[in-house]
């Protein structure tokens, strides 16, 4: 303390100031680089979920309205025309539909040459699903579609005209 008196400890508000003028601009352009560039990686895999439901419910109210086969789209429009949001509540359904109408694409020899590893993959899954004790267990090797919809050579289902 008495070292103090004689010389007393200098004002450190000139050093708090020029912190503050510095830091205040560097964590604003931190800020306004990644907190965009977070929300939009967050956002936009929610925004491409959101449009592949919406593709997704379309497809299965159109099949059902517009393109009915009762033997073939039977268990698809049961859940399809009974719930308010087919692509939420009818997932395993449609999944196991699109097998079935993709293993028909690829029994054809040209198609299953144009796109080989597509193929491999929804008979794998085909073949799971046959292979299932249940309708339960074939609906969870059904997800596995989701995989092969993926491939760089995968093809989209038919379109409804073709149905």
């Amino acid at each position: 303390m008495l070292a103090d008196i004689d010389d007393p400890p200098r004002s450190r508000s000139r050093e708090l100031v020029v912190g503050i003028l510095v830091a205040l601009p560097l964590a604003a352009l931190l800020l306004g680089l990644v907190l965009p560039a977070l929300v939009d990686a967050l956002l936009g895999g929610a925004k491409d979920f959101d449009d592949r439901l919406r593709q997704e419910d379309a497809y299965m109210q159109a099949v059902c309205t517009q393109a009915m086969s009762l033997p073939r789209d039977e268990a698809l429009c049961e859940c399809t025309l009974a719930v308010e949001f087919p692509a939420l509540d009818c997932q395993a359904p449609f999944l196991a539909w699109s097998v079935a109408r993709q293993s028909e694409h690829c029994a054809v020899p040209e198609n299953e040459k144009a796109s080989l590893s597509f193929c491999t993959c929804v008979q794998t899954v085909a073949e799971r699903m046959g292979q299932a004790e249940d309708e339960d267990a074939s609906f969870k090797a059904a997800q596995a579609y989701r995989n092969c919809q993926e491939l760089p050579d995968a093809v989209y289902l038919p379109a409804i005209e073709a149905l």
